[in-house]
């Protein structure tokens, strides 16, 4: 009997199977939603920087998790991941900032996000998909292909820096038909290339975002950070971007 963890609102669940959760998941993120998308900039601001700081702290803890985990670069896989945090931390309080000399309209966030997460890297692949959704105020629900301990540590520190309950939800894949199904999911989110998948959510009647993104483009920040990666998770209004 393989029994493995979920984390749904910010508690840890022993499961068989998670798809039998997805609902209890969506009812959370849900719920959860408008909380967090009222808050104010300096809040969603603080939590990014404290999940950052934390991170740091534990450095060495992750990075022989990463290592346990077979991640081809460990070292470089958690200091991108950082250093990834810190990016999109700095976006919060940019978004709904109106300027005269350039500007692009978004301020609504999209709703709960469904994040299908690549498996290479496995934790900086979930930080570049996770992070810009929640500083867009949006609340999450990621699946993931295998149990990784990286992953569930990374969810610890989560409760242990504040960011409310419900705004990130971590099930396993097997969630995947009801969760691209659901219609309280405003948006699925896959940036692999795994082509059954994308075969399965490029047919949804609602909006999905696809990034066939090679293992190495998640190191390459050109590629894998930046104002198109928040404009993504946000319904088209106004974000200042002097130029």
């Amino acid at each position: 009997m393989n029994i493995q963890k979920i984390f749904i609102n910010n508690q840890f669940i022993k499961v068989q199977s998670g798809k039998i959760y997805l609902d209890d998941a969506v009812k959370c993120a849900k719920n959860s939603l408008k909380l967090w998308s009222q808050q104010s900039t300096y809040k969603k601001g603080q939590v990014i920087f404290s999940i950052e700081e934390e991170l740091e702290n534990r450095k060495t803890q992750f990075i022989d998790e990463l290592k346990n985990y077979n991640s081809l670069n460990p070292e470089l896989e958690l200091t991108k991941s950082i250093d990834r945090l810190i990016h999109y931390a700095g976006w919060v309080d940019k978004i709904n900032i109106l300027n005269s000399y350039s500007f692009i309209n978004i301020t609504d966030c999209t709703g709960v996000v469904g994040c299908i997460i690549p498996s290479n890297p496995i934790f900086l692949s979930f930080i570049t998909q996770v992070i810009p959704a929640i500083v867009t105020g949006n609340t999450v629900i990621t699946l993931i292909n295998t149990s990784s301990l990286p992953i569930l540590t990374f969810a610890q520190l989560l409760i242990d820096c504040d960011l409310p309950s419900g705004v990130i939800n971590i099930l396993f894949q097997d969630s995947l038909d009801d969760l691209i199904k659901h219609p309280d999911i405003n948006l699925i989110d896959y940036l692999g290339k795994d082509q059954e998948i994308i075969n399965k959510i490029t047919k949804l009647p609602k909006k999905i975002n696809i990034q066939n993104l090679e293992s190495g483009d998640f190191f390459d920040d050109d590629k894998s950070e930046g104002l198109e990666w928040i404009k993504k998770f946000v319904e088209s209004k106004t974000i200042c971007f002097p130029l």
